[in-house]
C-alpha cells in the first residue's frame, strides 16, 4: 500500500483516486483493499502452500472479502526481505533473522543450542518473549511484526554418512546464518553461506558437503535427492528464526476495520499456526525422505555431551549482545524457557 501499485481500488491506484478528488477517507474505509506478499522458496513450501493461502482466507473472512492477499515472486532475494517490505516494494513477506547480519541480535535467543521442540510450542514462546521482552531493542524500523516464529528441529543431512559430531570436523557444509554461524564454527566445519534456495546447486555441484537444514527441507527444497544421510541430536543443534514484516505505512494506511482483522491475527497465537504449518512440513518431509532412501542417525549420549561442551560458550556470547540492545538477556531467556 505505500507505493499505490499495491493498493486497488476498483482498479484504480491511490494517483489516479486523487487525480478524480475522490475523498480518501471515504473511498479507503470501503475499499477492496490488496497487499501484496513477497515470497521465495518454491510454491510448495509451507509458507506458500499453507501459511499464506490461511491468512489470506482468515483476512477475507474478517473483512467480508474487502481485505485479501496476492502472493508474488522474485521481487527480492531472501537477503533482501526485510529492506523489501520496509521500503514498501511489498505489504509483506517473511524473512530470516539472519540473513541480515547485524540488525537482529536479540531474536538469536530462539537459535541457542539445546532447542529440541516444535515448531508450534517453540515459536509461541519466541512470540511472546518478543512481545514481553526483546520488541523494546527496536530493531524492527519501519515495520510492524505481525509474528515471530522459528522452524523445527535443525539437523545436519550430509551426502556420505557420520556417525559422529567429530565427523564434521573440516567439513564444507552450508550454514543459515545466525547462531547456526557460530555452532558451525564450534563444530569446526568450513562454513558456507548461501540462501535456502541456493542449498541444491551448491550441495549437487559439490560446493558443499551437507548442510545444517529442519527436515521440511528434504521436500520444499528437495534436500532428499542429493543428501541421503540425516545425523539428528535429540537434544537439539540449533534452530532459525523468522518473521512476518509488515509496511509500517501500509498498516497505518488500512481503514480502522481492517488493521482490526490485522491485529486480530497476529502474534502468539499467528505464531503457534504458522509453527503447526512448519510442524506438518517436517513431517512431509520425513516421510518423502524415507521414500528417497534417507538413514537417520541419532547421536550418541556421548555424543550430545560432546556437543554440548563445544557450544557451551555460545549461550554467553548471545546474552552479552541482547543486553547491548538494551534488553535484559538473563531476563528474557528465563521468560522464554519458562514459555516451553
Amino acid at each position: 500500500m505505500k507505493n499505490s501499485s499495491f493498493f486497488k481500488v476498483a482498479g484504480l491506484g491511490v494517483a489516479a483516486l486523487s487525480f478524480l478528488a475522490v475523498p480518501l477517507s471515504v473511498s479507503v474505509a470501503n475499499a477492496d483493499t490488496v497487499l501484496t506478499v513477497s515470497s521465495w522458496a518454491s510454491p510448495k513450501h509451507a509458507m506458500n502452500a499453507s501459511v499464506f493461502p490461511w491468512m489470506n482466507e482468515e483476512l477475507k473472512a474478517c473483512s467480508g472479502g474487502s481485505l485479501s492477499l496476492k502472493v508474488e515472486y522474485g521481487l527480492a532475494p531472501p537477503p533482501a526481505q526485510y529492506d523489501t517490505v520496509r521500503d514498501g516494494v511489498a505489504d509483506l513477506g517473511w524473512m530470516v533473522h539472519g540473513y541480515t547480519p547485524g540488525k537482529f541480535e536479540t531474536t538469536k535467543l530462539a537459535e541457542l543450542p539445546g532447542l529440541f521442540g516444535k515448531s508450534e510450542s517453540v515459536s509461541a514462546a519466541f512470540q511472546a518473549t518478543w512481545e514481553k521482552h526483546l520488541d523494546a531493542a527496536n530493531e524492527a524500523k519501519g515495520v510492524e511484526m505481525l509474528t515471530n516464529f522459528v522452524h523445527g528441529p535443525g539437523m545436519i543431512h550430509t551426502v556420505k554418512p557420520i556417525s559422529s559430531f567429530k565427523d564434521l570436523k573440516g567439513m564444507k557444509l552450508r550454514v543459515g546464518g545466525g547462531v547456526a554461524n557460530a555452532i558451525g564454527l564450534a563444530l569446526g566445519v568450513a562454513g558456507v553461506n548461501v540462501p535456502a534456495p541456493k542449498v541444491y546447486e551448491t550441495i549437487s555441484s559439490g560446493v558443499a558437503d551437507g548442510v545444517f537444514f529442519p527436515m521440511e527441507t528434504m521436500h520444499a527444497f528437495k534436500v532428499a535427492e542429493i543428501a541421503k544421510h540425516t545425523y539428528r541430536n535429540t537434544d537439539g543443534i540449533y534452530t532459525t528464526s523468522f518473521a512476518i514484516p509488515m509496511n509500517k505505512d501500509t498498516y497505518d494506511g488500512l481503514s480502522s476495520a481492517h488493521r482490526k482483522c490485522i491485529d486480530d491475527m497476529r502474534g502468539v497465537k499467528m505464531a503457534a499456526k504458522v509453527g503447526s504449518f512448519w510442524d506438518a512440513a517436517d513431517d512431509l518431509g520425513m516421510a518423502k525422505g524415507l521414500e528417497a532412501g534417507l538413514v537417520v542417525t541419532d547421536a550418541s549420549d556421548a555424543d550430545k555431551a560432546y556437543f554440548k561442551e563445544l557450544t557451551a560458550g555460545i549461550e554467553a556470547d548471545v546474552l552479552a549482545a541482547i543486553d547491548g540492545r538494551g534488553v535484559d538477556g538473563k531476563a528474557a531467556l528465563a521468560f522464554f524457557k519458562s514459555q516451553l
